[in-house]
């Protein structure tokens, strides 16, 4: 009889690992946060950070208060009160209330000798234009080691201090920044000269960061004086000089653009044109030589003119040209001086505050007359303002001279009249 074969045991019940894998990583993940942490703890990945970036960039980089570091995808040093200066400098280059630095974990690793940066924001900076430019004339060539922002840069209410007039609530944001590839960029502030405003909106283009040659822009620009503003939209195209002479120089640069005076009772649309050769250094700005050229109808000449325009403490301006044709919507000329078609040489002249403040002195002359005299940009706005129902003749001080106008049915020679503005000046 044979003895019947034991039943095979029950499997046994599998075990769940997947919770031991969880604490193992979850362990592995605190470890990991933990050796950062002790290893590398703010402050010193903030300063192994400067250490290689401020001589790299040639600039002493320092900050105030505690620096918070979080762990984001790419780790992030937030930190206050940042300052760059150029060594041996009083004037700091840049002042920011904050600074948040996004670091790859390469850079980490390598403890900073693979620098490269991820991102970076600025809340509130102040940056010293003429600075910044001595420090980029001070750059080696090429890239000089300057690091790559692999994921760009944003700056919030900033301001440019360029020592006489000045950029106020900068917004820029780029999406990445290389040394020596094309930068795109979006810039918007409000740029102040004396009691103007210029507020705009514009999307920058340059070849490279380092060493740029080619620089475009397009977007509105707005002046915005007490009798009214002036709507742009433009374009900017210009090409860099003498890199290695002081400050910035582009030559030709060449701006198009379309605009529209708005007043009271008042629009004027017209279209202009300015190219020539521009310089900044040391707070000063001038285009010289550069010409000037308006496309209108209406109240709004077209002429062109050629000259200088330069900025600092002050505004001068000094442009001679041609007015195509008197417009029609002007005051009606006298005889014989209605009779010719030919262009009207004129001059102007202006040395004052930047909002036209100032008189501006102007000659005129038409068909053998000729006027010398001045004028307030801002009273002349006013007339305008009202020439349909104000006086038809215009707020100036000077002298009109003619070898013969006919009035009133009346031939006068040799005339001579003079005009005064009942301001006293």
């Amino acid at each position: 009889m044979s003895t019947p074969a034991p039943a095979p045991d029950a499997p046994a019940p599998r075990r769940r690992r997947w919770p031991i894998l969880l604490l193992i990583l979850a362990v592995a993940g605190l470890g990991l946060v933990l050796s950062v942490r002790v290893l590398l703890p703010p402050e010193r990945a903030l300063h192994l950070v400067l250490e290689r970036l401020g001589p790299t960039l040639g600039l002493d980089i320092t900050f105030d208060g505690d620096v918070d570091y979080r762990l984001r995808g790419s780790p992030q040093l937030e930190v206050r009160n940042v300052v760059a200066r150029i060594p041996g400098d009083s004037t700091p280059m840049l002042r920011a209330d904050r600074v948040l630095l996004a670091l790859p974990w390469k850079t980490i690793r390598s403890r900073g000798a693979d620098l490269e940066i991820a991102r970076i924001e600025l809340d509130a900076p102040t940056l010293h234009l003429p600075t910044l430019l001595r420090w980029l004339d001070a750059r080696p060539p090429g890239d000089g080691r300057v690091p790559p922002f692999t994921d760009g840069l944003r700056i919030r209410n900033g301001v440019v201090d360029a020592d006489g007039w000045r950029i106020e609530g900068l917004t820029l944001d780029v999406p990445a920044l290389y040394p020596d590839r094309a930068v795109d960029a979006r810039v918007a502030g409000t740029a102040i000269f004396g009691s103007t405003r210029a507020p705009f909106q514009l999307q920058v283009q340059t070849d490279r960061l380092v060493d740029m040659r080619t620089l475009g822009a397009d977007g509105t620009v707005t002046l915005r004086l007490p009798s009214g503003r002036l709507d742009t939209r433009l374009r900017l195209d210009a090409t860099r000089t003498d890199p290695t002479s002081p400050g910035l120089h582009l030559a030709p640069l060449r701006i198009a653009g379309d605009a529209h005076w708005r007043a009271r009772a008042t629009s004027i649309p017209f279209a202009f044109g300015l190219q020539g050769r521009l310089a900044f250094d040391a707070g000063r700005l001038e285009l010289a030589p550069v010409g000037i050229a308006t496309r209108a109808q209406g109240l709004v000449p077209t002429l062109a003119a050629g000259g200088r325009i330069a900025l600092d403490d002050a505004l001068h301006l000094a442009l001679d040209g041609h007015i195509a044709r008197w417009p029609e919507a002007w005051p009606a000329l006298p005889a014989p001086l209605s009779d010719s078609d030919a262009p009207m040489p004129f001059a102007l002249r202006y040395a004052g505050p930047a909002g036209f403040d100032a008189p501006l002195a102007l000659r005129i002359e038409h068909a053998g007359a000729r006027f010398d005299g001045r004028a307030r940009l801002p009273a002349v706005l006013q007339w305008l303002d009202a020439i349909d129902t104000g006086s038809p003749v215009p707020p100036l001080q000077g002298r009109l001279t003619a070898p013969r106008l006919e009035l009133a049915g009346a031939t006068l020679e040799d005339v001579r009249i003079d005009f005064d503005d009942g301001s006293g000046e």
